[in-house]
């Protein structure tokens, strides 16, 4: 028969043994609580080129779209972390892959879908300037698209969304090859006209346009409609669920105030606009 101290010995190894097994348990048990955290808490990197300007400095930039940023993490439940894209990387930055999400004109969102398997989350809901505006001088002899085919048409840069508009916007009148004159900035287009350098020219700036306007210096011959200048695009890594994320929580955030700083009211997607614009820019 066993002795007292015996059973007693007995008892504290069986303790010894449990805790050793609930500290495995619980090592585990944290492990597994962290991966699953960290996979939670994932980071994609967010690339912005949308109204970046290079009179901006980065931390300027990342000031003005920090509340959007924070509240689309907040409503998504995904980390984002913001990098501008000025101009002159934004053919990089797409090739590269270099971010998991782009902010870019909706022309190159579009061409990264075709030619980079990007895929576009949402449109941007633009406050103004998002129509083109084709012009020409007061006593030009000029009344319609298609007389613009005969000459030089200036535009504010070969890749600038206003040209890319212009350029789909003569393809769909049956002007396939239009004589483009090219410009750094938009404010010299209409001196373009003014210096007999172009017989037309375009801009999206209404206010540009209407004070030649005033000052009875140009005509406006056609205006296309509202066209979203910019498209959120993901890289085809970013995965399907956290894609749907996305696009759910720009419709949360309707109205919201985060917006009030930035060129656009919010962000919008169907299917239906994304092969409607698709088949515009092609």
């Amino acid at each position: 028969m066993l002795s007292a101290r015996t059973y007693t010995g007995i008892i504290h190894a069986i303790g010894r043994h449990l805790a050793g097994l609930m500290a495995v348990f619980v090592v585990i048990l944290l492990a597994w609580s962290q991966t699953v955290s960290t996979a939670h808490a994932a980071e994609f990197r967010f690339g912005i080129n949308a109204e970046v300007s290079y009179k901006e400095s980065e931390a300027e930039v990342k000031r003005r779209y920090g509340p959007f940023l924070d509240e689309l993490s907040r409503v998504s439940g995904h980390k984002f972390v913001f990098f501008p894209v000025y101009s002159d990387r934004v053919e990089q930055a797409v090739t590269g892959h270099l971010y998991d999400l782009l902010l870019i004109h909706t022309h190159l969102a579009l061409k990264a879908t075709r030619e980079h398997k990007f895929q576009v989350l949402g449109f941007t809901d633009d406050r103004k300037n998002n129509q083109v505006y084709f012009f020409v001088r007061s006593d030009s002899a000029v009344k319609t698209l298609s007389d613009m085919a005969a000459g030089e048409i200036g535009v504010p840069g070969l890749q600038s969304w206003a040209t890319a508009t212009a350029r789909s916007t003569l393809k769909s009148a049956a002007i396939a090859n239009p004589k483009l004159e090219p410009t750094r900035y938009q404010e010299a287009v209409p001196i373009m006209l003014e210096l007999n350098k172009a017989t037309a020219g375009i801009s999206r700036s209404k206010s540009l346009v209407d004070d030649y306007v005033a000052q009875k210096k140009v005509r406006v011959v056609h205006v296309t409609p509202p066209l979203p200048l910019n498209a959120l695009i993901a890289s085809s890594a970013v995965p399907a669920a956290v894609v749907e994320d996305i696009r759910s929580a720009m419709t949360g955030m309707a109205q919201s105030k985060a917006f009030d700083s930035m060129a656009f009211k919010g962000l919008r997607y169907s299917a239906d606009e994304q092969r409607s614009l698709s088949d515009f820019y092609q």
